[in-house]
């Protein structure tokens, strides 16, 4: 039992941190400036293409863990779904 908590803890914990570096190499792509020669900036040294490929990679790897999260919780998400047909 301890064993599955933890293992719902570490999912939880690694569906939270991908999904905020997911949000935060977003916003570093979103707010990059448009126009010739912005290719060559470099923001904490990587290029926007670099910023794309870890927001690609980060993204991917956090939709994994969201369906191993939903696959694990599937018994609780029944049963939500089922409480809220009651009401």
């Amino acid at each position: 039992m301890v064993a599955r908590i933890r293992l719902r803890m570490l999912i939880f914990a690694l569906a939270v941190a991908f999904g905020v570096l997911s949000l935060a190499t977003g916003l570093v792509l979103y707010f990059w400036p448009h126009g010739p020669r912005t290719g060559q900036l470099i923001v904490l040294g990587m290029t926007k293409s670099e910023w794309g490929e870890v927001h690609t990679w980060v993204s991917l790897l956090a939709l994994i863990v969201i369906a191993v999260h939903l696959i694990v919780n599937r018994t609780s998400i029944k049963l939500y779904f089922r409480c809220l047909k009651e009401l």
